[in-house]
């Protein structure tokens, strides 16, 4: 894996990449989750830790730093889950690829939730991981796992703090993690999403989008359902999100397409995919080679941001 850093759609976008198979080769595109300015862990690509490598030896890679995140700026529209979209959509065009598997992480995965039901010509399979952002919640009590977090925010202490609580057992919170926590937390682009989501305004604008994705996506699931086949992968000791919740998102997805599966790794939080890399490899990658065997090479269709 490669870090690269481009201007795409003239906002600076970094990430990390393997392109080692070639063009025509599969290509996982990762996509992690963490409202910027907003969940007190500074998310980024490095949230996937040693995983990424894994999948590389295999597949080409893609993991990009959502904007507010990492090294990528923010639109000039501003931070919603519609401009956060865009700009996936926009990157994976502007970097070459002509049909991937998204898997993404929490706010990540309702990203590739939307991008598969936007463009479904151009996304292979989708595999959603611990996405409490898409999930059904109803009249659930206000999660308060983050409540009363370590001051000041974003140091190093408050960050392992918020991770912490968020995984199983402690061992995947390691120096390589914080280290990347703590630089990302320093970049312009974090402190950028910070200043922006501590506007109330900007705030309800994105809770707002928010809003507004999960019901578009839920009107997909209701109606013709998703064209592609979906995984859903939860941890199954999450605090963020119950495992009923997981179950309701899987049904909900399920009821419109027969392909979806659904994936419970025992003892993991929600982080399963550094608290138990081998097995949550085993579950993508199985999947993923269920796919090659269906569409083996990439099929012709318009880029991403066309309709």
């Amino acid at each position: 894996m490669s870090r690269f850093e481009k201007i795409i759609g003239g906002v600076a976008t970094s990430g990390w990449r393997s392109d080692k198979h070639g063009r025509n080769a599969p290509t996982l595109v990762f996509l992690h989750g963490g409202i910027p300015g907003r969940t007190p862990y500074a998310s980024g690509a490095h949230i996937w830790g040693a995983s990424l490598n894994q999948f590389a030896t295999e597949r080409n890679v893609l993991a990009l730093d959502l904007p507010g995140a990492g090294g990528t700026g923010i639109p000039a529209s501003g931070l919603t889950v519609d401009a956060i979209t865009a700009h996936v959509r926009a990157s994976v065009d502007a970097l070459g690829i002509d049909r991937c598997h998204l898997i993404g992480h929490d706010l990540g995965g309702l990203i590739a939730l939307a991008l598969a039901s936007g463009q479904p010509d151009r996304i292979a399979a989708v595999s959603t991981v611990a996405c409490v952002s898409a999930a059904p919640s109803g009249d659930m009590i206000e999660n308060r796992t983050f409540a009363y977090p370590p001051t000041p925010l974003w140091t190093r202490h408050s960050q392992a703090w918020a991770l912490e609580r968020i995984s199983y057992s402690n061992h995947p919170i390691d120096d390589a993690l914080l280290d990347a926590c703590v630089a990302a937390a320093a970049g312009a682009p974090h402190r950028a999403a910070q200043a922006l989501m501590s506007s109330a305004t900007s705030a309800d604008a994105f809770n707002m989008s928010l809003a507004q994705a999960k019901a578009r996506f839920y009107e997909t699931c209701r109606g013709a359902g998703l064209a592609m086949p979906v995984q859903v992968i939860w941890g199954s000791d999450d605090p963020l999100g119950t495992v009923d919740q997981a179950l309701w998102l899987f049904r909900l997805v399920a009821a419109r397409q027969p392909a979806t599966q659904f994936h419970l790794i025992n003892r993991t939080g929600a982080l399963p995919f550094r608290e138990d890399p081998a097995a949550f490899h085993q579950i993508v990658a199985a999947f993923a080679d269920g796919i090659d065997a269906q569409f083996p090479s990439p099929r012709p269709s318009p880029a991403l941001g066309r309709v």
